[in-house]
């Protein structure tokens, strides 16, 4: 045999109407669809900071291979103009520009320039520069006597 203070709780106890139901099913596709708006746009944006840091990669990969070669190698003739190449890396293509100056007899300046191809975002196709800068191995007019 039930108690009687249950029996009376029994019958003021109400469910949520099928109204409630379908305002809070409402509220929370609302926000669902707010944080895969946000997904969405994480995911293009960590994409094209992927390829803008594969641009970079590839800069420095080029600034690398001038270090490696000697001060008066011909690859590093100055260039009047600019020829730009492409280049394969990460499964991704890019535009590789080099313009290389005679600042002085004893030092040369690399400017390479690197463009991501076939980009999905507009900000992510913007070039990546690199600027460095090459000496001789000669003495300078103080020999440390």
């Amino acid at each position: 045999m039930r108690p009687l203070a249950n029996k009376h709780a029994a019958k003021n106890e109400q469910g949520f109407t099928l109204l409630e139901t379908a305002v809070a099913l409402v509220v929370m596709m609302i926000g669902g669809l707010g944080i895969a708006a946000v997904f969405t746009y994480a995911i293009r944006n960590n994409t094209g900071a992927r390829d803008r840091a594969a641009a970079i990669a590839v800069a420095q990969q080029e600034v690398e291979r001038f270090r490696n070669l000697a001060f008066n190698d011909s690859a590093l003739t100055a260039t009047g103009t600019v020829v730009p190449r492409t280049v394969q890396s990460a499964g991704r293509s890019y535009s590789v520009s080099t313009r290389i100056t005679d600042t002085t007899s004893s030092v040369k300046t690399i400017q390479i320039t690197v463009t991501p191809q076939n980009s999905s975002n507009p900000w992510a196709l913007t070039s990546v520069t690199v600027n460095a800068q090459r000496a001789a191995f000669t003495l300078g007019p103080y020999l440390g006597s």
